[in-house]
């Protein structure tokens, strides 16, 4: 059937995701199955699983057990998880082990809720009509990526999803685990270059980090990926007003921005007349050049102009006395344009929130080249 969660924009000729197709704001209104993790009733899927609320439960049972993970910043807390589940310190090894069962069944029962479609979980979710429901009922392929899927960490919460799904006499999504995905955004991104020949910088901005790389294509081959720095992001407060406020904090973060991408961009080598090409992959719902107003941290920057690629694009142009051109991709889709071809499948990346993608028939339909 049709992804009803892909729109088409006429004036930039090229498909799109639409803001609505959050797994954040999915609603347990009534448990698909009772005895597994109960407490998640009512609750949205944003507020059981994300790596903040993993963190706190971590930080939270340790203190309790007086158990030491003071070699952890509160952002790593979850990589505590797949460095102690099978490790000889008894107390680790069980709150490790404790922890990837809760949230894998948690994450089987978000899934299970979105297979069934209730008619309690319809109606708490009103922006999806029965044609969203029916979509996800004839998913066969679930790709999950991200930080908190990679590893033994993935492995155990995969086992713990197909579990659920056995408990409920479901048949269970065909899970896929991608390993090694801390840069898949910018594979991603990597698959809409064309030319034979350049340089390009790839950046990643996420809600926690921005990570970043240099491509070099030789011959209409990828020929080089050098992986930068990781920077942290910054002023992701979820303020969606025009306040006098917010509209400072979106003028910090965008100089933010443009000092990363001038910083990425120079060691990028041009030959003379040649545009540099800068790829984003971004934490928003992107039409085009166009921000989604309500969508995570970076929305604020559309307070400072509608076609916001093309405001970095002339920044970045000016700070480097050189012609950029940045091109913004919504971050799901960046990770889905590595599965582009295959049919009913959903990319589902785990990190700070869901993040959702769906692999398109071709790369060249999502995004103008």
């Amino acid at each position: 059937m049709k992804n009803p969660f892909i729109s088409y924009c006429e004036t930039e000729k090229v498909e799109y995701l639409t803001r609505n197709c959050s797994v954040n704001s999915v609603c347990i209104e009534k448990l698909p199955i009772r005895g597994v993790d109960d407490s998640v009733e009512g609750k949205r899927a944003m507020d059981i699983f994300s790596a903040r609320i993993i963190s706190e439960d971590i930080r939270r049972s340790a203190e309790r057990l007086r158990i030491d993970v003071s070699g952890y910043s509160f952002r790593d807390l979850p990589r505590f998880i797949g460095d102690n589940i099978l490790s000889d310190d008894i107390m680790k090894k069980r709150l490790a082990e404790s922890i990837a069962e809760k949230y894998g069944n948690r994450l089987g029962l978000i899934l299970l809720t979105l297979k069934q479609g209730k008619k309690e979980n319809r109606a708490a979710r009103p922006d999806w009509r029965d044609e969203h429901w029916e979509y996800w009922a004839q998913i066969k392929n679930v790709i999950l990526t991200g930080g908190l899927a990679s590893g033994i960490v993935g492995k155990r919460f995969k086992e713990q999803i197909i579990e659920v799904f056995d408990m409920a006499g479901e048949s269970v999504y065909n899970i896929s685990l991608f390993e090694n995905s801390s840069h898949i955004g910018a594979m991603g991104c990597a698959k809409l270059i064309t030319e034979r020949d350049k340089n390009f910088a790839v950046l990643d901005m996420g809600q926690t980090n921005i990570k970043r790389c240099l491509l070099t294509k030789r011959s209409g081959e990828l020929s080089n990926i050098n992986v930068l720095e990781t920077m942290p992001s910054i002023n992701m407060e979820l303020d969606f007003s025009d306040s006098v406020e917010n509209y400072s904090r979106a003028f910090e973060l965008h100089r933010y921005l443009v000092n990363i991408l001038a910083d990425t961009c120079k060691d990028i080598e041009l030959k003379r007349g040649e545009t540099g090409e800068v790829i984003v992959s971004i934490a928003n719902y992107v039409v085009g050049g166009t921000l989604n107003t309500f969508r995570g941290g970076y929305a604020k920057l559309s307070l400072l102009g509608h076609d916001y690629a093309s405001l970095l694009s002339d920044e970045l142009s000016s700070r480097l006395h050189r012609p950029m051109r940045v091109r913004l991709l919504h971050d799901g889709t960046a990770i889905a344009l590595n599965f582009a071809g295959q049919k009913d499948t959903v990319c589902l990346s785990l990190g700070t929130a869901f993040g959702v993608g769906f692999p398109p028939e071709r790369v060249d339909s999502i995004v103008k080249i």
